[in-house]
């Protein structure tokens, strides 16, 4: 024990804490003065009045006066405004975090003078065990931190610290006051700082006056109108801050250990102006990680200027973040930043604000219903470089929101403003993906919440061929239980109108069948996400989820740069993920008009059934261009020349005597291989013909990636078997016509024959000059009779 004899500079009441001025004498620490920022020296053991001396205790234990048993818990003593001690979780604390000493359960005080910048949870009694032990409980320990941060305001105890360790917690806390609740860090190692929502307790938390608004939550960040009431009573929770911690419930409300007797609780709820969450994870809350709501009742309460920064929001029964979606239209405005919200029973992020929100570097992935979810009204929200896994699609219904680069998997119906593929600037999109409104049933670990009128059809396999939908909400029964009747959507007999039943009341109806169904579209100008799309053709969905992975059956597109001549349009049947040309066409400036030629290759007809094409050859000849599709010709063709340094400069243009193609440019014929329309191939040994792919076999598969060769090359090919030019020969799913290989049979295309008025070479330096020079050589040729 430490006793020291100092003068007293004014009355000292025995038990009274002092402190020096620093000449020798003391002076009792009294509400006057700022007693959570001027240190202590000790507690005075007698009464004296100036100028005796007094004996002070700077140090060890105090026995003139015990603070009596707290529950157990031990903690801080501070002073009231009389200078007397009294434990930190008493209200007549007044000066907090400067401490006098600390006292441990029953009340022994131990002098040990010290002031901190922040009021840790320990000196309130929390101890900071409750992964090992079920009864601990330190709610009541960091509440009274959070209220005596409430009562100190802005000044230096505004923090309040949750050192390393897992803090069970049985009721609600709440953030009041624009208080800071720090941890640790949020790292997997034994300094993190964890709260373990233990839902075996009571998370019931009134909110406002009378008839109020009840919530379930296990951290409140509230604000209200001054005067009304809440209980417990706490003051306004704008511009709170939480951060740099764990937040877990327990047991997880995902796992097949949850009892799901607990009620439908968020992990944090946010009905404040300003607040701040970052550097947090939420983990296994049956509703949501995070919701942000206003409230419309009294007191009506407005959430808007919200961050939500550098969170981890996973395996939370509803969705990940949830921002306004019960019908509060008041919670707006939120900054949403580098939030990972995966692995959540419906949604990642779920944005329901109504003026709109901001989400900037954002991750979702494995959420059981959609990645991003932005459905209804005209939210002006936008999303700045978000990424979304492609295990779930992502939905935006608003022109009004923007999507600014990132990686995204949009639904069909969504529309919304973005930056288009090749950088011009914002266009309303209309973006195609491989999704539908009808979900796979989920077998997933403790199941799913369901909402009424969703629907559903079997996932494994290729299930029943059946529609359900959900007639009454519920939980489905998960991976350790059993879909509907005993094995399962897939097993049931499909009866439409039957209805199957699950856990928690929810009923299934069988509706439909999920039949195939095929729409057509015909777009001009900006199609999809690719405004260089002029037409696509039949795209084939089954109940609106697209069974081609997104590609079309047909398509005419605007070639781009770097490997596409300007104004150049391919058009082309689909294959593979890509659209490999089967021609091409020259477009002026942005596509075609009405009574344009197109060059290089203009067709007169449909080039597939033998009518002419008129083509222009613009590097080599006819024997080794590799330019378009002049890779095979037929009889009627007219082939141009107009570019300077060909081989021979007396040619103007070849005619085509025969079928034929190019051997030397084709591929040899390979088994179990998808083609497209127009490719030649060769056999092996090569014969002296090549083969063009004619067309494919109606009655086949419809999706045209599974229309593929056979397993042996046609017998017909053969070098002993007689061949027939424009011959057609079948081939599994592909039909093949017959063609000379020009390469061995030069004489199926010659010269033209000059019997017109000779023509020298085009000089043209412009499109229009070389129409001009064109047209001027057709004239001619008519005049010999060489065209119609």
């Amino acid at each position: 024990m430490d006793i020291e004899n100092m003068k007293a500079a004014q009355r000292i009441t025995a038990g009274q804490a002092v402190r020096t001025t620093g000449s020798g004498t003391v002076t009792p620490a009294i509400e006057t003065e700022k007693l959570h920022t001027s240190p202590f020296f000790g507690v005075a053991l007698e009464t004296v009045d100036p100028p005796h001396n007094v004996k002070v205790q700077i140090s060890g234990v105090f026995t003139l006066r015990s603070l009596g048993s707290d529950g157990g818990k031990s903690g801080a003593v501070g002073v009231d405004s009389s200078g007397q001690l009294v434990r930190a979780t008493s209200k007549e604390c007044v000066s907090a975090p400067n401490w006098i000493g600390d006292c441990d359960a029953s009340g022994t005080v131990t002098i040990r003078p010290r002031r901190d910048t922040r009021l840790s949870v320990l000196d309130f009694g929390a101890v900071g065990n409750g992964k090992t032990d079920e009864n601990a409980d330190d709610a009541d320990a960091i509440q009274s931190a959070l209220d005596c941060a409430m009562r100190l305001g802005t000044t230096d105890g505004s923090v309040v610290y949750l050192p390393p360790g897992e803090y069970r917690i049985k009721k609600p806390l709440v953030i009041s006051n624009g208080c800071i609740l720090e941890g640790a860090g949020l790292a997997y190692h034994d300094e993190t700082s964890r709260i373990l929502a233990d839902v075996t307790g009571n998370f019931k938390l009134k909110i406002g006056a009378v008839g109020g608004e009840t919530v379930y939550c296990a951290i409140a960040l509230v604000g209200y109108a001054t005067g009304l009431a809440m209980t417990p009573p706490r003051g306004r929770a704008d511009y709170a801050v939480l951060r740099q911690l764990a937040l877990h419930s327990i047991p997880a409300q995902g796992t097949p250990a949850a009892t799901f007797q607990a009620p439908q609780m968020d992990g944090i709820r946010v009905m404040a102006t300003g607040a701040c969450i970052e550097r947090m994870s939420v983990v296994s809350f049956r509703r949501n990680g995070i919701e942000i709501s206003s409230s419309e009742v009294a007191p009506v309460v407005n959430a808007s200027g919200v961050q939500i920064r550098d969170c981890r929001l996973t395996s939370n029964g509803q969705n990940g973040l949830d921002i306004g979606s019960l019908g509060n239209d008041n919670a707006s405005t939120i900054l949403v930043m580098n939030v990972d919200a995966t692995s959540n029973g419906r949604d990642g992020i779920c944005d329901n604000s109504r003026f709109g929100s901001t989400f900037v570097s954002c991750h979702t992935a494995a959420n059981r219903r959609r990645n991003y979810s932005c459905d209804g009204k005209s939210r002006p929200s936008v999303y700045v470089g978000c990424y979304a896994e492609a295990d779930a699609p992502s939905v935006f219904k608003s022109r009004n929101t923007a999507v600014i680069g990132g990686d995204i998997d949009t639904t069909s119906d969504s529309v919304f403003w973005g930056f288009n593929s090749l950088g011009k600037g914002p266009s309303a999109l209309r973006v195609v993906n491989d999704y539908s409104k009808v979900h796979k049933y989920w077998i997933a670990d403790a199941g799913v919440d369901i909402e009424e009128g969703e629907e559903q059809t079997p996932q494994k396999g290729p299930g029943n061929g059946y529609v359900y939908r959900a007639i009454r909400a519920g939980h489905t029964r998960g991976v350790n239980g059993l879909p509907p009747e005993k094995k399962g959507m897939p097993d049931f007999p499909p009866v439409v109108g039957a209805e199957l039943k699950e856990l928690d009341g929810l009923v299934w109806k069988c509706v439909r069948k999920n039949e195939p169904q095929v729409t057509t579209s015909n777009t001009l100008g900006s199609y999809g996400e690719d405004p260089t799309i002029i037409h696509d053709f039949q795209i084939v969905t089954v109940d609106g989820k697209l069974q081609l992975a997104g590609d079309s059956l047909f398509r005419t597109q605007v070639q781009t740069a770097p490997a596409a001549i300007k104004g150049r349009v391919a058009v082309s049947l689909i294959s593979g993920v890509s659209f490999p040309p089967t021609y091409y066409q020259t477009a002026y400036e942005n596509g075609p008009f009405p009574g344009a030629l197109m060059l290089p290759e203009a067709w007169i007809g449909n080039y597939v059934y033998g009518e002419r094409r008129i083509c222009v050859v613009t590097g080599g000849n006819p024997y080794n261009t590799r330019v378009g599709s002049c890779n095979f010709y037929r009889p009627g063709d007219l082939l141009v020349n107009a570019v300077r340094g060909q081989t021979d400069p007396d040619e103007i243009g070849w005619t085509v005597k025969a079928a034929c193609g190019r051997g030397a440019a084709a591929s040899s014929w390979a088994s179990g291989t998808h083609y497209q329309i127009g490719d030649i191939v060769k056999p092996t040994p090569v014969n002296g013909f090549v083969y063009l792919l004619h067309a494919y076999k109606p009655d086949d598969p419809l999706d045209p990636h599974n229309k593929v060769s056979g397993p042996s090359q046609p017998p017909s090919w053969n070098r002993d078997v007689p061949q027939h030019v424009e011959a057609l020969t079948d081939d599994n799913h592909l039909e093949w016509m017959t063609l000379y290989d020009l390469d061995e049979n030069k004489w199926c295309i010659v010269p033209l024959p000059q019997r017109a008025e000779k023509q020298t070479k085009s000089n043209a330096t412009s499109i229009d000059q070389l129409k001009d020079d064109f047209n001027a050589l057709l004239d001619k040729m008519r005049k010999a009779n060489l065209l119609e």
